[in-house]
């Protein structure tokens, strides 16, 4: 009897999400084994080419037909009788070729602030005619990078339960190189076929000024007391003085633990 081969029979193919990509498998049922020994018959079902219409079982390496970035990785031979077997090929379609992948979008965008780009605190003084001369915190509308950095990963950590534990707080500790509270988590976001594996987006907000906020006292009529500006300390190694206020505004936790595969 010559070898048979009934091509495809699960409709439609089963794809299943798993930890690097999809999973493809194809089904096959070959028949007319009977001229090979019973040791012979597993290794020529999984190699086996139809008599009439010249197909053979894919091999490993090879590509679906309908998805050619899916290849075969493995090819397994079930027996089901004295000269039939069913052969099942799984493809794999690897969407990351590493651990994860990484994005990164950048801008820059204008803010007020008190000091200029050496961290140096920005005054200006001013002596009336015959007068004592007063000296004020200036406003500078400066231009700093507004970047954002996201990693993508396939795993079954649920993004609604991280969304909940991160969103909204900042790196309390050096993470990645950077300083403390430079990096502010962005709500994570995933989707998912099965319910198990996930598709989830990591995203951080980085301010190379820390995402702290000052606070300066001003008079009635707007204008910054002479005395406040000799007591602002901008390099974080204050966080208050006298008619000024540094404020950490996000609460925060250590991002090496909390994002363990991000680095």
């Amino acid at each position: 009897m010559a070898i048979c081969i009934k091509e495809d029979l699960l409709s439609p193919e089963p794809v299943q999400w798993n930890a690097t990509g999809y999973r493809i498998t194809r089904k096959f049922q070959v028949t007319g084994l009977a001229a090979y020994s019973p040791t012979l018959r597993p290794l020529m079902a999984v190699a086996a080419t139809d008599a009439t219409t010249g197909f053979s079982i894919p091999a490993i390496g090879a590509a679906h037909p309908d998805r050619p970035e899916a290849v075969v990785r493995q090819v397994r031979g079930l027996c089901q009788g004295f000269d039939c077997f069913d052969v099942l090929c799984e493809y794999q379609w690897d969407l990351y070729p590493s651990a994860y992948l990484k994005s990164f979008d950048a801008s820059l965008v204008q803010v007020l602030r008190h000091y200029d780009a050496s961290n140096n605190l920005a005054t200006v003084t001013y002596t009336p005619p015959g007068g004592t001369p007063q000296t004020e915190v200036a406003d500078l509308q400066r231009l700093i990078l507004n970047a954002t950095v996201s990693f993508h990963f396939l795993e079954t950590a649920d993004p609604e339960a991280l969304t909940l534990a991160y969103a909204g707080l900042v790196n309390s500790a050096v993470w990645r190189n950077y300083p403390p509270r430079t990096w502010l988590c962005l709500p994570i976001t995933g989707r998912t076929h099965d319910g198990a594996w996930y598709r989830n987006t990591y995203s951080f907000a980085y301010n190379p000024e820390t995402w702290d906020e000052y606070a300066v006292f001003r008079n009635v009529d707007g204008r910054i007391p002479p005395g406040v500006a000799g007591s602002i300390v901008t390099d974080g190694s204050s966080m208050n003085g006298n008619g000024w206020g540094r404020f950490i505004i996000f609460g925060q936790t250590d991002f090496n633990t909390a994002f363990p595969n991000i680095k």
